[in-house]
Parts: C-alpha cells; sequence; structure tokens
C-alpha cells in the first residue's frame, strides 16, 4: 500500500529499533512496485536550445493536423518558425504526405524565400526519421535536430505558434470550417505583423528592417524622410545584437521560472534505470491500464544532455531508445542480490536509436 500506510501499520502492532528506517528501505526496494507504480515527476532543469546567430538559418518545422479538408484537398497546416525573429510561415498540406511531398513542398515556400537552413528543429515523426530526410539534409549541410521521443515539450516554441494559430483560425473561420485555408494568409500577416514578446520586436521588422504598411496607419510618410526603410548595415547589425540579448534575457527569465518547480537528477552511463512507458510508446491496441508502468532495469548507454539519455534497450523492446529525464527512476535492487538486466517487455514496435537535442 505505499511508504506510508506501511509503516503506519507497522507502528500499530509492532516496535524495534529503526523500525521506520526499515520500513523505507524495504518498500524503495520492493521491484512489484518500482515497476508497477509511478506517477510523472519534475525531473530535469529547464535546458532552452541555444540562441540562434542571425534570420533565417535556424528553423523549427511542425504540423497541425486534425482540420477539415477544404476544396482543395489540405487537411493539415506544415507550421515553419524562424528561430531568430520569431517569423512563420503556415503552409497548407495533406495528412497523406510523404518525406518527399514535405522536401518539395519546403523548398517551394521556405527555401526559395530564405535560401537552405543551417539547422532543423523537430518532432520524432516518421517523415523526418526516414533515410530520404536525413540523406536530403545532409547534402545541403544542414543539421537535423530531432526531439526526444515522446516530448514535445523540447520544440516548445512551435507548440506555441501552432496554439495561437489555432486560435486565430477560429476567430476567422467562425461557423465555415472549411475556409481555414483561404484565411491561412491573414492569420500568418497578423501574427508576423504582431510584436513577439520574446525579441521585443515584430518578426517584420526584424527580416525587413521595417514595419509593414497596413490598413490602421493614420498616415504616410513622405517618400524624403527617412524611415526605418532607410537602416544602414549598421543599423541592422545593431538590431540584430539587441534581438538576441532580448532573446538571451528572455531565456534567463523563463528559465528562473521554470525550475521553481523543477528539482536537478543525473545519472551516469552504465546506471540501471526504470523507464515510464507512456501510453504513446505502446503500439496501437496494445495498451491497457494494467500494464506496467515501468520497464527495466536496462542500463544508461550514453548521454545526449542533462536531460535526455540514450537507453540500452533489448531487441524485444522496439521503441525509441531516447529517454527524457523525467522518464527515468533510479532503480533500487533488492538486499543480497546482484542487479540485471531485465529482458522481458509487454510489447514491441518499430523504433529509432538517436537523437540530437533533448
Amino acid at each position: 500500500m505505499g511508504r506510508d500506510k506501511t509503516l503506519e501499520l507497522l507502528q500499530q502492532r509492532f516496535y524495534w529499533p529503526h523500525l521506520r528506517r526499515d520500513v523505507l528501505r524495504f518498500v524503495e526496494k520492493c521491484f512489484v512496485c518500482q515497476r508497477s507504480k509511478g506517477t510523472a515527476q519534475n525531473t530535469g532543469l529547464y535546458l532552452p536550445l541555444p540562441i540562434p546567430d542571425s534570420i533565417w538559418e535556424d528553423l523549427s518545422l511542425d504540423f497541425v493536423l486534425g482540420l477539415p479538408r477544404t476544396r482543395r484537398g489540405s487537411d493539415s497546416i506544415m507550421v515553419v518558425v524562424d528561430r531568430f525573429s520569431k517569423m512563420a510561415h503556415f503552409i497548407p498540406c495533406k495528412k497523406t504526405f510523404d518525406a518527399v511531398n514535405v522536401a518539395f513542398l519546403f523548398f517551394k515556400e521556405i527555401i526559395r524565400l530564405h535560401g537552405v537552413p543551417r539547422s532543423l528543429t523537430s518532432d520524432r515523426d516518421v517523415k523526418f526519421v526516414s533515410h530520404f530526410w536525413r540523406e536530403l539534409w545532409k547534402r545541403l549541410n544542414t543539421d537535423i535536430k530531432l526531439s526526444s521521443a515522446y516530448h514535445p515539450q523540447t520544440d516548445g516554441q512551435t507548440e506555441v505558434v501552432n496554439r495561437t494559430l489555432g486560435n486565430m483560425l477560429r476567430c476567422l473561420v467562425q461557423d465555415n470550417h472549411k475556409n481555414w485555408e483561404d484565411q491561412l494568409s491573414h492569420a500568418e500577416f497578423a501574427y508576423n505583423a504582431t510584436s513577439n514578446r520574446s525579441t521585443g520586436l515584430c518578426p517584420f521588422q526584424i527580416v525587413y528592417t521595417k514595419l509593414p504598411n497596413q490598413l490602421v496607419d493614420v498616415a504616410i510618410l513622405p517618400k524624403g524622410c527617412k524611415s526605418l526603410a532607410g537602416k544602414t548595415i549598421v543599423e541592422a547589425q545593431d538590431t540584430i545584437r539587441t534581438v538576441k540579448e532580448y532573446l538571451q534575457k528572455s531565456n534567463e527569465k523563463y528559465k528562473l521560472i521554470a525550475d521553481v518547480h523543477r528539482r536537478h537528477k543525473s545519472f551516469n552511463v552504465g546506471d540501471l534505470v526504470m523507464l515510464r512507458m507512456r501510453r504513446e510508446r505502446y503500439p496501437q491496441g496494445t495498451y491497457s491500464k494494467l500494464c506496467p508502468r515501468k520497464l527495466g532495469p536496462f542500463p544508461i548507454l550514453s548521454k545526449i544532455n542533462d536531460n535526455a539519455y540514450v537507453i540500452d534497450l533489448p531487441p524485444d523492446v522496439r521503441t525509441s531508445s531516447t529517454f527524457n529525464i523525467a522518464d527515468l527512476y533510479s532503480y533500487v535492487p533488492p538486499d543480497n542480490e546482484v542487479p540485471t538486466v531485465s529482458s522481458e517487455s509487454s510489447f514491441s514496435e518499430p523504433g529509432r536509436t538517436d537523437a540530437v537535442i533533448g
């Protein structure tokens, strides 16, 4: 029944020296409890992604799915965000697109406007772990950064943009749900013309050195007047330097707030851990509420960063071997028992074994 209730039950009937210590140790080392119990934990401090050096070099990519099918057959949105200026492009697409179609769309809508990126951050969607996708960007010298499996918080920026986009589309389409594709360009302009909280400037101003003309402008400046459009190279460099400072301060503020409710924890290579098995890791139709909460113990194969580890999984556990620190629990072996690696598992699925960021 757990640590506290077991202790209370024994204290009502027995007494011996160090009873509390013995009960706590016994419950802590119970393998059945370690395997069958457990909830989410607050391990892992806030670890922001590195700040980019310039505009449209470090991008993030994600998809908004589950939208009504439009007249053109679109039912999804590809969201591409510049991690420096926070400028975003919302591109309608189809859920059935494979890596080839996504790459074609990316070249057509992004690279023709901004050039080849230096890095591309995305989740571990099947499109982004395919051999074609990796080989394409390898030849273009673009670094592919995949998030930890089933941990969307890695690319929190794009998730926030997706949520904002959903709110705007709901306001624009209202009762005409299948009209969202026609309203997508309006939502994109409104997003890029609005000041960003992290940079303090709107994306248009950072990328194009000036604010966009809008219908609500009170007056149009004469051509002879000096405006933001006449920025010199030095002034543009000062803007980039200012944005980097804003991003640094913003990351520090977010980290200070987030770490209040988190605690630091780390493991060494070779340590045995129990793995929290999220529902998403089970193949469709195999998950049950009575399935073990954790599997293991398994040794840690390598450390990616403070929040992501690669686990040495047996061949029959066919899921991604990259786990976030929040899903790892220290294994406590019973007394007088030599720790061994468990090979038992309750599921299997095609897996992926590598990651770049946590």
